[in-house]
């Protein structure tokens, strides 16, 4: 079984760990507020002070958080960020619905450091985490696809690879829009 890190204990994250653990992996969080921590402990995962202490020797770093500047706090910043504590052996996943431009920064980022990077959006909310369910969109390189798939197959129903990085996070944005234009156009059906 794989050591994998989670940072963001909501919604998503937490029912991502939780799956997790119940699949028999090690599984080590970290959270801005530790108190949302405690379910997820008493399932049996290791709390983090810090990104960069949740992961050490990690095979496996996966974020879930509401967006650009949350990510960015957890994987770039100096000295308590999580890529300044991933081993070289490791794979960053960042599942948060972020924009593109951010992506490709975390890509070069984590290749500064010689750390391979998915980009990981999911298409799905909490019944399809809860139930294993969510649907990967995934960005990046084959080969490191090929690694994440067994991981990210735990906690989903379908795992797509669409294209180089930043393509994951593109068409999340794009499923977002069309989610948006649909609620648009039955608010002007009822009106």
């Amino acid at each position: 079984m794989a050591h994998v890190a989670v940072f963001g204990m909501g919604a998503m994250g937490s029912r991502i760990a939780m799956l997790l653990l119940k699949a028999g992996h090690r599984v080590t969080i970290w959270n801005r507020s530790i108190e949302k921590t405690a379910p997820l402990v008493a399932a049996g995962a290791n709390v983090a002070d810090t990104p960069c202490s949740a992961a050490h020797n990690a095979d496996f770093a996966i974020s879930m958080v509401r967006d650009d500047d949350a990510s960015r706090q957890i994987w770039l910043t100096d000295k308590t960020g999580a890529l300044a504590g991933l081993p070289r052996h490791a794979i960053a996943i960042e599942s948060s619905t972020v924009t593109v431009s951010y992506i490709h920064a975390l890509n070069q980022a984590c290749a500064a450091r010689g750390i391979a990077f998915i980009d990981a959006p999911v298409a799905g909310s909490r019944p399809q985490a809860e139930a294993a369910q969510l649907i990967y969109l995934l960005g990046g390189d084959a080969g490191t696809v090929t690694k994440v798939e067994p991981i990210l197959k735990t906690l989903s129903g379908a795992v797509h690879h669409v294209g180089p990085v930043g393509s994951g996070a593109a068409l999340k944005l794009a499923i977002n829009s069309l989610f948006g234009v649909q609620v648009a156009v039955m608010a002007e059906l009822i009106a």
